[in-house]
């Protein structure tokens, strides 16, 4: 029924000129090795719609995921009303028939996105704890890697304790995206272990140390770069959102691709918009893609080491120009390839490291309060579902976080 009327609000916006009664709505998975040009001609729809799209769109359609799910609205004949299919986890494709016929745009996708805690004593360890009291695996997934290179999860004892205050994305009453921890700690052997997430992205220890490793190298030896990576915005200009899944490098037609760390190439070929594509499977989840190129390298099957050469800029797909544009995955999610790789030398000092500082204070202040009070955890797909109180809230901002 949800879905039902999610496409009835968006039919009381678009003209549809077939009955809704007439209609039927399915949620079904994007199959596997489906391009959308291909879905487009399965139903009978013009590929020149692509053409209405800037370039920066047409490389989104590229982005559609094997097996995630997407709505359609088909007619009793066999039309196609209109589609909804997700790109990353902000925006999608909607995709819509009028009375001069149908029409292709990129809108956001609808989420709530809230804060929720996570407080409780290890019985058996974190990641299981988490799973059996909070019911969240990408919780407990995301705990560990955010606190695998800061604490020794071997010598957690049973009643250590742990609190977590993240961010989660809700669609139609389910969790959608990874969880955004903001602060965890653990406390084993009597001793706090922390981890902060800064306004740059990344995770600090409490005395500034960044705790995520970065381990991947530059996909080219010199680097410009032409367009960053976006969720989601909205163009002030254009008046409507656009989204960037990578990050654009320019460089002259030829110029060597390096794998930015050892892998296995999973793909190697032709992908829609981004032209002749590979992309490597890391350590960890991570997946980075390689588009645009000129000439490919490596097969399909192939094991690359950091810094080996995988194909050459180019131009090849919808593409106004030689280029490189290069993503990074975490377990099928577009994340911000400045977050992973290391570009140049950075770490907290001046204004930024005071600005950490304030900041690390106000996230221990939150976690004392919560140990303090016993608030209860945030219990996902449960009649017992708790949240932050909107007077734990109140008492959030009142310490300006």
């Amino acid at each position: 029924m949800r879905s039902l009327r999610l496409f009835l609000y968006l039919l009381s916006i678009f003209i549809v000129p077939l009955s809704i009664n007439a209609a039927k709505v399915n949620h079904v998975k994007w199959e596997e090795g489906l391009d959308f040009e291909s879905y487009l001609e399965c139903y009978g729809v013009p590929e020149t719609l692509i053409d209405t799209l800037d370039r920066d769109d047409v490389e989104l359609i590229s982005e559609i995921v094997d097996n995630r799910k997407y709505y359609e609205m088909i007619a009793t004949n066999g039309t196609l009303l209109q589609s909804l299919i997700p790109i990353g986890e902000e925006m999608q494709l909607h995709l819509f028939m009028t009375p001069k016929g149908y029409k292709l745009e990129i809108i956001p996708i609808a989420y709530k996105n809230d804060t929720y805690i996570a407080q409780l004593s290890v019985k058996n360890s974190p990641n299981l704890d988490i799973i059996k009291t909070v019911k969240n695996r990408r919780l407990a997934s995301e705990f560990s890697r955010v606190l695998k290179d800061s604490v020794n999860f071997r010598g957690i004892q049973r009643g250590d304790k742990l609190a977590i205050v993240y961010d989660q994305k809700m669609r139609l009453g389910q969790p959608i995206g990874m969880p955004d921890i903001k602060v965890a700690m653990i406390e084993t052997a009597g001793e706090e272990h922390y981890v902060f997430k800064h306004t740059d992205q990344r995770y600090y220890d409490e005395d500034g140390k960044e705790l995520i490793k970065r381990y991947m190298r530059k996909p080219l030896n010199h680097i410009r770069i032409t367009s960053s990576f976006t969720h989601r915005r909205y163009h002030p200009i254009q008046k409507r959102w656009k989204a960037h899944l990578g990050t654009d490098f320019g460089a002259k037609r030829g110029t060597p691709i390096l794998a930015v760390a050892k892998g296995k190439i999973i793909f190697s070929g032709w992908k829609g918009g981004y032209g002749k594509v590979i992309k490597i499977k890391h350590d960890d989840g991570y997946v980075s893609l390689y588009a645009h190129q000129s000439r490919i390298k490596v097969k399909k099957g192939a094991f690359v080491s950091k810094g080996d050469i995988i194909g050459f800029v180019g131009s090849t797909g919808r593409s106004t120009g030689p280029h490189l544009h290069f993503g990074i995955y975490k377990n099928g999610r577009a994340i911000n390839p400045m977050r992973v790789v290391k570009f140049k030398t950075e770490g907290l000092w001046g204004s930024g490291k005071r600005a950490f500082i304030n900041r690390k204070d106000i996230y221990k202040r939150i976690i004392t309060q919560i140990i303090d009070d016993n608030r209860p955890s945030y219990i996902w797909n449960s009649i017992e579902e708790r949240s932050v109180s909107p007077k734990m809230k109140s008492y959030y901002r009142s310490l300006g976080w």
